[in-house]
């Protein structure tokens, strides 16, 4: 079941519109909408900008890589980035931490968002976990077969 796709953008804010149009793929392929689709597109963006933003420093020279990895455990989407990292130990995701100023309530809406954070390479490396309702591959089959079915069938019906 496991399946992993990856795109790769320069690290520049004018670049977001490709992590949206990634997360929108991933989300009609998956058909996942409203508060799915909300809180991946959230999460993900959030990411990539804190990649692109403090990760890389806006230096157009630099990458960052936002993957999707399809597992049993749910849709996992990771946002990597070039730069040396931060201390993320500083934020444990409390809602009253210190240091979480304006600046950082980034990191406290994707940990909100998502069922599971993990940070990796110091911190250059997010992953986040979407724990998805029938995101199992076999139902996931049988209900896009059943909607085919039914679809070849509405429309001799119709004709």
């Amino acid at each position: 079941m496991k399946r992993h796709r990856e795109i790769r953008i320069t690290s520049s804010l004018d670049e977001l519109y490709r992590v949206e149009q990634f997360v929108e793929e991933i989300s009609d392929e998956h058909m996942l909408y409203g508060s799915y689709f909300g809180n991946i597109m959230m999460a993900v963006s959030e990411a990539a900008q804190n990649a692109i933003t403090h990760g890389n420093k806006l230096d157009k020279t630099k990458f960052v890589r936002i993957g999707e990895e399809l597992t049993r455990e749910g849709l996992w989407i990771h946002v990597i980035d070039e730069g040396i990292g931060f201390n993320y130990k500083d934020y444990q995701f409390k809602d009253d931490a210190p240091g979480f100023g304006l600046d950082k309530t980034g990191l406290l809406l994707i940990q909100k968002l998502c069922d599971d954070v993990r940070f990796l390479n110091n911190g250059s490396s997010i992953e986040m976990l979407f724990r998805i309702n029938g995101i199992d591959e076999q139902i996931f089959s049988r209900r896009e077969a059943f909607m085919h079915d039914f679809f070849r069938v509405y429309q001799k019906l119709s004709i």
